[in-house]
Parts: structure tokens; C-alpha cells; sequence
């Protein structure tokens, strides 16, 4: 399960950090090794999610892209089910339910709803609010995710002329609620940007919708229509993400270290180093990704040469080399 996994719980004493003191002098944690292990199961899905599977909470199933087919396997490779897309070679957008009841799949212009219980999926056409007038370049479901109760699901509507709108489904009463188009977004490294979207969560029973983008985060609140930018003042980024339960967004920034922040009320909570790729590392890639586990607890960054820290302590749990499987 954890195989390549290496230099993991490493003996080593070091100095507790100082409190985030949140005035621009806040000491960055340099790595550390935890005494607690990182979790098994909870772990080894966070690695392969990040090299790039999709995979139900509890390992039962996986979900891939086969031409213009999106495969159900179970965790034997046996095929469960399948469903077509019409959109081969699309990029697309998966994510499981954490009750393991639907998979969502993201098209060019849907999103399509899969029951395990009836093994039925459902196409959900994006909404009428974001068409443009035949041959304009239209909105397309970009990411996608379930609260962590799988009670919602929020999906972007990506845009590459403007913003991201939002578009958020209560999977219970079927009650839909698009976002307006989000303003007041300052990205320092470039100021004309759009969002790039790395991140996205839905909790409060779908009052609260966490965006992690470059630079900041955005914060939605969708009865109210609302938004709220902040910024990381962390400088570059190179990724962020945020935990399905929205308790901590994560920035990692081009001078190879971690900020955490605590999105409500936003503050800063973690900031500490990432170890540098050891010499003679084939390829020699610094991480460029990051997942949090289904719990929240755990940072992980890679998918090459990467490395696992405990939240929101920041604490080097372990590091391995070659992507997940």
C-alpha cells in the first residue's frame, strides 16, 4: 500500500515552533519528523488522488477516463459499471461522494450525476444563466466537489474570458443556486489574471462555498450572494487546495515552503519549509501539487519526491519517492 514510501517516522528531536503571531514576523517551521505515523488508509488514498486516481473514501471503487467512457472499477480492477461522456478527450472533473453513493463527472456542458444505488447517471445541463449566444466561447464545468455530508455539490463554471461563476446543487431538496460573477479579485504577481482554481469545498449546509485559487482564497456565501477575497501574503504560489470540511486552505509558494490558513475567521496558521529534492533524485521534481486527507489532517505534497505533514502543526510525518499507483 505505502510502497516506495521512504525515510518515514525518522528518530529526531527538534524544537517546538513559536505561536503564529500573524505581524509579518512569524517564524517559518523548518521540517520536522512527527512521532505519530501517518494514517494508512486515509494516507495511501490522499497519494494516489494526487498522482491522479479517483477513488471512493473507502477504496471500494475507482472511476477513469476511457476514451469517451468513464469506467467504474472495483478495487480488484473488475469493471462495475460504465457510462459515456460524448466528450472524448475532454478535460474533465471527478469526485466522489464521502457516503460513496454518487460520482460526479464534469463535461463541457454538464455535469453528470451517478447512482450507485441504481447505477443510473443523470445529466445535469449547466445553467441557463452562463449561455452565450451561438459561437461565443462558452462557460464549461471545470472542478467539482461534495460537502463532506455528500448533502452538495459546488462546481465551477470555468470561463477563460472572465472569472469563475459557481454553481451549487442541494442534492436533497434538488435546489440550484448559480453565483454572480466575482469582482474585487487581486492577484499581486499579476493583476489582470483570472482565478486559476485549484481548490474548492462546500460545508454549513451549503451556506459557505472555500475557493482556493493563486495567491488568496475566495469565500462565497450563496443566500446571500456574496463574496469575499483574501490573500494569502505569502507571495508566488505555485498551488494551493482546501480540505473537504474547509478548515484550512494551503498555499504552496514558489520559494518551496507552505502557508496554512484558517479560512473563518481568515487567519494564518502554519507556515514552514518544504525539504529540498535529495541529490541525485531521478526526476529531479520538486512537488507541485498538494491534496489534504478525506479528515483533514494530514498535508500531503507531490506527486514526485513528496512529502506528508501533519495539520496545523506542520510537522514532517514522512517523504517518498515516484508517484502513487
Amino acid at each position: 500500500m505505502l510502497a516506495g514510501l521512504v525515510s518515514l517516522l525518522l528518530a529526531g528531536c527538534t524544537t517546538e515552533p513559536e505561536p503564529t503571531r500573524l505581524d509579518g514576523t512569524d517564524q517559518i517551521v523548518e521540517p520536522m519528523v512527527s512521532a505519530a505515523a501517518p494514517p494508512g488508509p486515509e494516507f495511501d488514498l490522499a497519494r494516489r488522488s494526487l498522482a491522479g486516481a479517483q477513488l471512493t473514501r473507502d477504496g471500494k471503487y475507482q472511476a477513469r477516463l476511457a476514451g469517451d467512457w468513464v469506467v467504474v472499477s472495483t478495487a480488484d480492477g473488475a469493471e462495475f459499471d460504465r457510462f459515456g461522456t460524448g466528450a472524448e478527450d475532454a478535460r474533465i472533473k471527478m469526485d466522489f461522494s464521502p457516503d460513496g453513493r454518487y460520482l460526479a463527472v464534469g463535461l463541457p456542458d454538464s455535469v453528470v450525476l451517478y447512482d450507485f444505488t441504481t447505477k443510473n447517471p443523470t445529466a445535469l445541463p449547466l445553467p441557463e444563466e452562463v449561455e452565450r449566444p451561438d459561437g461565443a466561447p462558452q462557460p464549461r464545468a471545470g472542478r467539482l466537489r461534495f460537502s463532506a455530508d455528500s448533502g452538495h455539490l459546488v462546481v465551477e463554471l470555468f470561463d477563460e474570458r472572465n472569472n469563475s461563476r459557481y454553481w451549487l446543487h442541494d442534492l436533497h431538496s434538488r435546489r440550484e443556486i448559480v453565483s454572480p460573477l466575482p469582482s474585487s479579485i487581486e492577484v499581486p504577481s499579476d493583476p489582470r489574471a483570472i482565478l486559476y482554481v485549484a481548490g474548492l469545498a462546500v460545508v454549513n449546509g451549503g451556506k459557505r462555498v472555500v475557493i482556493a485559487g493563486q495567491e488568496g482564497f475566495l469565500v462565497w456565501a450563496p443566500y446571500e450572494q456574496t463574496f469575499q477575497w483574501r490573500l494569502c501574503a505569502c507571495g508566488s504560489t505555485l498551488t494551493s487546495t482546501v480540505d473537504r470540511q474547509a478548515r484550512h486552505v494551503a498555499f504552496l509558494t514558489l520559494n518551496d515552503e507552505v502557508v496554512l490558513w484558517d479560512p473563518g475567521p481568515p487567519q494564518e496558521v502554519g507556515h514552514w519549509k518544504v525539504p529540498a529534492v535529495p541529490l541525485g533524485a531521478k526526476p529531479a521534481v520538486n512537488p507541485a501539487e498538494m491534496e489534504f486527507t478525506e479528515d483533514g489532517g494530514w498535508l500531503l505534497a507531490g506527486p514526485e519526491h513528496g512529502h506528508v505533514w501533519s495539520v496545523p502543526d506542520g510537522k514532517l510525518a514522512g517523504s517518498w519517492q515516484g508517484p502513487g499507483s
